[in-house]
């Protein structure tokens, strides 16, 4: 979303052009008579093992105010199976016409020593999820035992930042990363996850940073664990410009937060005073409390203007076109939020964030591409908003932006002259007892005792209640029985659906209110017969839950996703005549305490009240991260969920 913002900005930070004759980019090239390469038997078991790795971005001048930017890879893999060959069958490029791409060669190296050239014919587009075009060409003939080599160079888009992720799940031999530019341009790199060398060189007025090393193992996804964030990669960013002030850093924060706080509070007169009737006429200056207009002013905004973020240009976002239009890119929304909240005199910080299970937004290093999503921060409150999406409310913000950093502007006075600075810290999730996902159940016995009427309320509240909202109120009627459906099949086991409705479903209730789907239904798989007795798999009325085997040893830290509880209610009216013999086996105690603190637990008891069986279970994970140290703690947790998961209680004759 703020990619166009900072596009904007990028531009506007001259970057000044010593005259030179524009260098050719370096070229790419392969070796005119292939071999298969020999791969070490400890590789055996891997499906592909990728040789090399070789990547570069090159940016040349092409006028006194213009620079292009150029990426090639270049990757040699030897496949060893099936697996291998289905990976690797086809070759995706990161760009979408034709006319970007410079240079694409590509060969297939069998066994046999055949060669098996790239058909340019073969190169296809494709379309994604969103609907964004990419070109994919596929390679013929590949079998067991051979070499996939290829190589591309196509023109970009210049930005002066970059990520590339240098890990996968296959196993890298070697692996190499340059940026090479006219000598003035000094980039830095830093290495995430792992740590590599760096060098910077100049040759024949080209300067080269570069860093290279070897054996990658490849990375296995686990669960409960970040792993594209995990992955080793770098980044980089123009950081001097040596043809203008020596040692001005370029691209700071600082910089990135004055330039945003000039982009999104500059309006005219003429906006301001757009903006102040719009307050007037809606009566947000006549509310006392400063919670209650942001939430009024969000809630309003929300309903009344969509919000779409290919609207990029200055036409779009001016105020008074947005309030004309009901729409507005991400300017514009941010302009119209700023200049309602300045007139509130409501005290407010722009921050932003990225989603950190991809990267996070480094204080020792501005990568400004990091920066994704704008929130507005509110220090009064010490709460968030999240104004470009339109299923959130206040406080509630997605929760991947949270427990992560933020690049906070700091607004600023110096006489009549307002700005920013920048600050780079957490931003914090909300308290973990203020997201829940509970249940109230109960279970009553048909008068044959062959079936169960079950009366369920699933009560989402806090982060866990974003992706049912967004589902009960994005879906029409067809969809959302499905999903009742859905639900109900996997708590009930039963798709025999006899009422459903849903409370607090609008989003303006996100605030204070859960959602909660009510639903009764009949089924009979929760129980058996085994002679005289019954047989209730009560433990399958919570749901079906994850259980963790760790055959290899953990590699990454836990994320839970967020602070939360689960705590399950569940009432069984036992029939008459009968007792359940063994109730014990509802009682599960696992918790863990860190420093003598309880940081997450999941316990069950009962209580028994004639022939009402009453069941609680609390399960809690009150941090939304664990270090790998807790990692085996963490899994007895949720291994004990599953183990209540598979308590079937015995119920027999009284004698």
């Amino acid at each position: 979303m703020i990619k166009q913002t900072l596009c904007l900005l990028t531009a506007l930070l001259s970057i000044e052009y010593v005259h030179a004759q524009a260098s050719q980019i370096e070229k790419e090239k392969w070796a005119e008579k292939p071999v298969i390469n020999k791969v070490d038997s400890k590789y055996d078991k891997e499906a592909a093992v990728i040789i090399s790795d070789k990547r570069r971005v090159e940016f040349v001048d092409l006028s006194k105010d213009m620079i292009d930017e150029y990426y090639t890879i270049h990757k040699i893999i030897h496949i060893n199976d099936d697996k291998g060959i289905e990976n690797f069958n086809k070759i995706y490029l990161g760009v979408s016409e034709n006319a970007d791409i410079v240079e694409i060669k590509a060969r297939n190296i069998l066994p046999n020593g055949k060669v098996i050239e790239l058909d340019k014919n073969n190169i296809k587009d494709i379309k994604d999820k969103n609907d964004d075009v990419y070109k994919i060409f596929a390679m013929d003939g590949l079998e067991k035992g051979c070499d996939v080599e290829y190589y591309y160079t196509y023109k970009k888009a210049t930005s002066f930042f970059g990520r590339e992720v240098l890990q996968q799940s296959f196993p890298i031999l070697e692996s190499s990363f340059q940026v090479i530019a006219p000598k003035r341009l000094k980039f830095e790199i830093k290495p995430y996850n792992f740590e590599v060398p760096v060098t910077d060189t100049v040759l024949n007025e080209k300067r080269i940073t570069q860093c290279s090393f070897k054996n990658t193992v490849g990375a296995e996804e686990e669960k409960y664990a970040n792993y594209y964030a995990n992955l080793f990669r770098i980044e980089y960013k123009l950081s001097y410009n040596q043809a203008t002030t020596t040692g001005e850093r370029l691209f700071t924060w600082n910089i990135l937060a004055k330039r945003l706080y000039g982009l999104y509070t500059g309006n005219s007169d003429k906006e301001t005073k757009t903006l102040a009737d719009l307050v007037k006429k809606n009566g947000w200056d006549a509310i006392s409390d400063e919670t209650a207009k942001i939430i009024a002013v969000e809630n309003y905004i929300k309903k009344t203007f969509s919000y779409n973020e290919d609207l990029k240009s200055e036409n779009d976002n001016v105020v008074e076109k947005i309030i004309q239009n009901k729409n507005s890119g991400t300017i514009g929304i941010m302009r119209l939020y700023s200049g309602i909240f300045q007139n509130l005199g409501v005290k407010y910080q722009f921050v932003l964030t990225g989603s950190r299970d991809k990267f996070l937004i480094d204080k020792g290093f501005e990568n400004w591409n990091n920066c994704d999503y704008p929130i507005f921060y509110f220090p009064a409150e010490n709460k968030f908003m999240a104004p470009t999406r339109p299923d959130l409310r206040y406080p509630w913000i997605n929760p991947l932006w949270g427990a992560t950093n933020g690049l906070y502007c700091k607004s600023t006075t110096l006489g009549t002259f307002s700005t920013a600075i920048a600050e780079v810290k957490e931003i914090p999730l909300e308290d973990y007892t203020k997201s829940a996902q509970s249940m109230d159940v109960k279970l009553a016995f048909s008068n044959d005792l062959d079936s169960l009427i079950i009366d369920e309320k699933q009560i989402f509240s806090g982060y866990p209640s974003i992706g049912y909202r967004n589902a009960f109120n994005f879906s029409n009627d067809e969809q959302r029985k499905d999903i009742i459906k859905d639900i109900t099949q996997r708590y009930s086991n039963s798709e025999n659906l006899l009422f459903s409705e849903i409370l607090n479903q609008p989003f303006e209730s996100q605030g204070n209110l859960p959602v909660i789907l009510h639903t009764k239904a009949k089924t009979g798989t929760l129980i058996e017969r085994a002679g005289n007795k019954l047989l209730l798999k009560i433990g399958m009325a919570i749901g079906p839950q994850i259980e963790m085997y760790q055959e290899k040893p953990r590699q990454e830290s836990v994320d839970t996703g967020f602070g939360h509880t689960e705590e399950r209610k569940l009432e069984v009216t036992i029939p008459e005549g009968y007792k359940v013999s063994n109730l014990n086996d509802l009682k599960i105690n696992q918790t863990y305490k860190d420093n003598g603190e309880l940081t997450m637990g999941f316990v069950s008891d009962y209580e028994l009240k004639g022939n009402l069986l009453v069941i609680h279970i609390m399960e809690e994970y009150r941090k939304t991260t664990y270090p790998l140290s807790q990692f085996a703690d963490f899994r007895k947790i949720i291994n004990a969920s599953s183990d209540f998961n598979k308590v079937v209680l015995v119920l027999e004759k009284k004698s």
